[in-house]
C-alpha cells in the first residue's frame, strides 16, 4: 500500500472541467483502424482520420476540447505521437523516434504530453515526456528485467502520472503512480487484481481501472491513489467477456469504456454513470475511447 497521496499533494483542482463534450474511438469499420468522433449519446458519429493502409488507433483529448492526440503508423520510422485538430484537421507528426511510440496524454496546461516508446531494437520499453510542438524528450522511467510501463495519464493538477507496469517482469501488472518528473514511483493497486489502464477521474480523487481481460472475465474498477476505497463498479459474469479501457467524463458524472464478447463481431462502447449503474450501448464497432470536454 503506497503513502497517502492526497494527503501529500493536498486537494486536487480539475484539470479537464467543463460539459461534456464528443467522444473519439477507433473502429475498423472501413478495413484500417480509424479515428472517429461521437456525441455523447453515441450520434453524429464523425470519422477523422483516412490513412489507406494506415492504422491511426489511441487518441487523447486535450484540455480545452480543441486538439487531439493520436498514435499512428502512418510513417516508414514505426508508430508515433501525433496531433491534429478536433475535425481531424491540422495533422501534424509530434514525436520522431524509431521503433514505437504511443498511448498519448496531454498535460493539464496543455503543453507537454507524456506517452510510452519501445526502440525498434534492444531494451526496454519506457516512459517518455515531449512538449507538444515536439521538443525536448525527455525520458521518465528507466526500468528493465522485463518491466514495461504502459499508457500513462498526466493527473489532473499535472503533478502526477498514473500508468501500469508488470513489476520486474512478472505476468501481472498493477497501477502506479510517479511524480511528473519519474520520481516517488508508487504502487497503487494490489498486483494480484492485474490491473491496466488508468484513468484519473476530473477531480483527481478517484483512478478508474480494469482488471486484465486476458483473464477469464474483466471488470472495471475505482480507487483512491492512495490505494484505499477499491469499488468494483462492473460485474461481468459469462467467462470469455470483459469491460475495460475506462475514461471518465469530463464532469465526472459518467465512464465511457469497452466491452467484449465472444458473441460480439468487435469491441463495444458503453456509458453508465461513475457509480457503475444504467450502462447503455453508444457503438458496436469501437475500441479506445476517450472523453473531451466542449470547447
Amino acid at each position: 500500500m503506497v503513502l497517502s497521496l492526497v494527503a501529500m499533494i493536498g486537494p486536487v483542482a480539475a484539470a479537464f472541467p467543463g460539459s461534456n463534450g464528443r467522444i473519439t474511438f477507433a473502429s475498423n469499420a472501413t478495413g484500417t483502424v480509424q479515428i472517429y468522433t461521437m456525441l455523447p449519446d453515441g450520434n453524429g458519429v464523425t470519422q477523422l482520420t483516412n490513412t489507406t493502409g494506415a492504422n491511426n488507433i489511441i487518441s487523447d483529448w486535450s484540455p480545452d476540447g480543441r486538439l487531439i492526440a493520436f498514435d499512428s503508423d502512418r510513417v516508414r520510422s514505426g508508430v508515433q505521437v501525433f496531433v491534429m485538430k478536433a475535425d481531424g484537421g491540422g495533422v501534424r507528426q509530434v514525436t520522431h523516434l524509431g521503433g514505437f511510440s504511443g498511448d498519448p496524454s496531454w498535460s493539464p496546461d496543455g503543453s507537454q504530453l507524456v506517452f510510452e516508446h519501445a526502440p525498434p531494437r534492444g531494451c526496454c520499453q519506457n516512459i517518455y515526456s515531449i512538449q507538444a510542438d515536439g521538443t525536448h524528450v525527455r525520458k521518465l522511467t528507466s526500468l528493465g528485467n522485463g518491466t514495461i510501463p504502459a499508457e500513462p495519464e498526466y493527473s489532473p493538477d499535472g503533478q502526477w502520472i498514473a500508468f501500469q507496469q508488470n513489476p520486474n517482469g512478472g505476468a501481472l501488472s498493477a497501477i502506479f503512480v510517479m511524480h511528473a518528473d519519474g520520481t516517488d514511483l508508487q504502487e497503487v493497486t494490489p498486483l494480484g487484481m492485474d490491473a491496466d489502464h488508468a484513468d484519473w477521474s476530473p477531480d483527481g480523487s478517484l483512478i478508474v481501472f480494469n482488471n486484465d481481460r486476458q483473464l477469464a472475465v474483466g471488470d472495471i474498477f475505482t480507487i483512491h491513489p492512495d490505494g484505499t476505497g477499491i469499488t468494483q463498479l462492473t460485474n461481468v459474469i459469462p467467462l470469455g467477456e470483459a469491460d475495460f479501457r475506462a475514461h471518465f467524463s469530463p464532469d465526472g458524472t459518467k465512464i465511457v469504456f469497452n466491452h467484449a464478447a465472444p458473441d460480439l463481431a468487435s469491441n463495444e462502447v458503453l456509458v453508465m454513470n461513475a457509480n457503475g449503474s444504467s450502462p447503455q450501448v453508444l457503438n458496436t464497432n469501437g475500441f479506445a475511447p476517450d472523453w473531451g470536454t466542449h470547447p
